[in-house]
């Protein structure tokens, strides 16, 4: 079975891992550099090559990044630099740890499978797919770990189609609509 690591790139990284048909193991983690981002970013190359150092995934899949456009007037520069530079750890840290295969997800293919809705609004969908992972009795905390759980879904479907009937209301009894409007 094929073992995924799914990563949320920010300064408070969601992460989920696990093989493909079991549940996944989930958390966050805050890179602390009080605003330097060299700080943030040595603390994610430190805490993932740690957390990958004995056992490496099979499969290391991010969120790929957004068109610079995409957030005009929304961030700043320094935050994208940011996100650019976690990712780039991200995937060098997983190659030089041994990672067989490195990848990415848009955010809109990961809410499309996950939730079946790709253009809602960031906090609709951020509590969406949140509510998603807690009718799976998927144990998240926060949205970062949602997120890499949807992305760590997402992964296994593509991996073994099957596995995306698992999120569809329709074949999974969990997810089941009980009382009809």
């Amino acid at each position: 079975m094929t073992d995924i690591l799914a990563l949320d790139l920010a300064t408070t990284t969601g992460y989920a891992r696990g093989r493909i048909g079991e549940t996944p193991v989930c958390g966050s983690i805050t890179f602390d550099g009080k605003g330097l981002t060299d700080a943030v970013f040595c603390g994610a190359m430190n805490w993932l090559g740690d957390l990958i150092a004995d056992n490496p995934p099979d499969l290391l899949i991010v969120e790929a990044l957004l068109p610079p456009e995409a957030m005009k007037g929304r961030t700043s520069r320094q935050v994208r630099d940011r996100l650019c530079g976690l990712q780039a750890i991200a995937r060098a840290v997983g190659h030089r740890r041994g990672v067989g295969e490195i990848s990415e997800a848009s955010v809109q293919q990961v809410r499309a499978h996950f939730i079946g809705d790709p253009s809602l609004k960031r906090k609709q969908a951020k509590a969406a797919v949140v509510a998603r992972c807690k009718a799976l009795a998927w144990d998240v905390a926060n949205d970062n770990e949602a997120d890499a759980c949807a992305l760590w879904s997402y992964a296994c479907a593509l991996i073994d189609p099957k596995q995306a009937l698992a999120v569809v209301p329709l074949f999974n009894p969990k997810l089941r609509v009980s009382v009809w409007p």
